[in-house]
């Protein structure tokens, strides 16, 4: 499972909320998609081309891909339930690999927000940290990667994605973690997470 959206939406609040759950870790922003995708690449790359030409390199990618998955979560938790956060799942290409790797679409949680409400945020938090204001910083991976990225995810693989409003999360808080747990075929635990 993925947790992915939009900056200044919720992400960190849902992460922690998730994460109150004793069967459930979500990770801090986690490399392991990057880690994942030069593994994954490594078998294509035409410098490597001839080491990996060989029936038993070929059949080794997935199986291989696979061990690497869970022994690298095994190194950051015991939990039954892991959920990676990273905004980059959410790119296409990348839900395409995971759909190679697993055998199936990725459940990508994502927490939007107003584009007005977003840079609010934004200028609230430099404010506070006594920045200039500049909205050149919001281009690339700040916010408008993860937009765009969102914005072609859901339009290839709308059923990959819940989207989690800020409000909702904010103000009905339990209803909207309802909806979470229901997106991800577990069973909310009876003490109140919110």
């Amino acid at each position: 499972m993925i947790l992915g959206g939009l900056p200044r939406s919720g992400i960190t609040l849902l992460a922690s909320l998730l994460n109150k759950d004793a069967d459930i870790y979500v990770t801090t922003t986690s490399p392991f998609v990057e880690v994942l995708y030069r593994n994954y690449s490594l078998w294509n790359d035409p410098d490597y081309q001839p080491d990996f030409d060989t029936d038993n390199m070929r059949h080794a990618k997935i199986p291989f891909l696979q061990g690497m998955t869970k022994e690298y979560y095994k190194q950051l938790t015991t939990k039954r339930f892991v959920i990676d956060k990273r905004r980059q799942w959410q790119n296409v290409a990348n839900i395409e690999m995971y759909r190679a790797v697993y055998g199936e679409l990725p459940k990508i949680i994502c927490p939007i927000r107003s584009v007005p409400e977003i840079i609010t945020s934004y200028k609230t938090l430099y404010a506070k940290n006594n920045r200039e204001w500049n909205y050149e910083e919001l281009k690339d991976n700040k916010f408008e990667t993860s937009y765009f990225d969102l914005a072609e995810g859901y339009k290839k693989y709308p059923d990959c994605f819940l989207f989690v409003e800020y409000d909702d999360l904010v103000d009905d808080t339990l209803s909207t973690l309802g909806r979470v747990y229901k997106f991800m075929n577990l069973t909310m635990p009876k003490q109140e997470l919110g």
